[in-house]
């Protein structure tokens, strides 16, 4: 199956997205394809679609299947849910699971050597912020986590289009640059 031009530059935006994000092209673009055919697609069909190798395809699968973000729906078929608030929250999830704990463990290693290596102080300082920051915000993550995913997706609205009100009246900080 070719891709109609909208569905190409769909496809094409998340390959190139996924990589500035720290995830890999194929993958986000498997993801894309999936996420716009709204039905299962087998290994063969995304391979002809989006102009891949089978051991491409079979690569982009594993990696979503790692991140829980496409689901096997029978003999060689795969599907992505239809809700992109599900999809994001599926896909912090893993990172949260993958990313935080080790970073934190390589930080408070590190914050520790500076102190058992009596390091200059202002190195400890700055290892200690980054530190501080990187609690900080799996402070947030875990209270975040509290909430209901409705909740989340309501505060994330209401917020974005009081945002898009205040550029339209205010004119946004890159006007006035």
């Amino acid at each position: 199956m070719s891709l109609l031009p909208a569905m190409h530059d769909f496809v094409t935006f998340f390959g190139e997205l996924g990589p500035r994000w720290g995830l890999e092209a194929d993958p986000c673009r498997v993801h894309a394809y999936l996420y716009l055919v709204e039905r299962p697609a087998s290994e063969s069909d995304i391979a002809g679609a989006l102009d891949l190798d089978g051991a491409a395809v079979t690569a982009a699968l594993a990696y979503l299947v790692r991140w829980r973000m496409v689901q096997s729906v029978g003999a060689s078929l795969w599907q992505v849910g239809g809700d992109p608030w599900d999809m994001l929250m599926s896909a912090l999830e893993a990172r949260r699971q993958e990313e935080i704990a080790p970073a934190l463990a390589t930080l408070r290693g590190c914050r520790d050597a500076a102190l058992r290596d009596k390091l200059d102080p202002s190195v400890r300082r700055r290892i200690g912020a980054v530190l501080d920051l990187a609690e900080d915000l799996a402070a947030i993550d875990t209270q975040a986590r509290r909430l209901s995913p409705q909740f989340l997706r309501q505060m994330v609205g209401l917020s974005g289009r009081a945002a898009r009100f205040m550029d339209r009246t205010f004119g946004s900080r890159r006007d006035k640059r």
